[in-house]
């Protein structure tokens, strides 16, 4: 299967998304920015926010924008790539939990953080590709 040029930066944002994710957490420095409060929780937000950016972009551009016959609904690709992000970022917290040698935990306020990051990163989407409801781009 060939993959698209328009996907390239999400696969490489999505690889380096687990690699960070899955780091063992004493590998992280603590820099001034450790000490803002909810900065991680930040961090999870605007990763997963361009996550769903890159992956719909990469979606719209080969799917809906190039005219394939029988292509989604624009609002259906970027459902999708919301399902996806969320389920990512569920399956990230579940594996730091299970695996001990990264000596990381599940939490439920990195995977809301996620989920949020997911939602607006969706919301971004819609209005940089000009996708509505109506099935109509501008």
């Amino acid at each position: 299967m060939k993959v698209s040029r328009y996907y390239l930066p999400a696969v490489a944002w999505t690889l380096i998304m687990l690699v960070l994710t899955l780091l063992p957490s004493p590998d992280f420095p603590h820099t001034f920015l450790s000490s803002i409060p909810y900065f991680d929780k930040m961090v999870h937000a605007g990763i997963f926010g361009l996550f769903v950016i890159l992956w719909y972009g990469g979606a719209y551009k080969t799917t809906v924008k190039s005219g394939k016959e029988g292509a989604a609904h624009p609002m259906t690709l970027l459902a999708r790539v919301l399902l996806a992000a969320i389920l990512l970022g569920l399956a990230i917290e579940i594996v730091q939990k299970e695996w001990r040698t990264i000596q990381r935990d599940f939490e439920w306020f990195d995977w809301l953080a996620d989920t949020l990051g997911a939602f607006l990163g969706a919301a971004i989407a819609a209005e940089i590709f000009r996708t509505r409801g109506t099935g109509k781009d501008a």
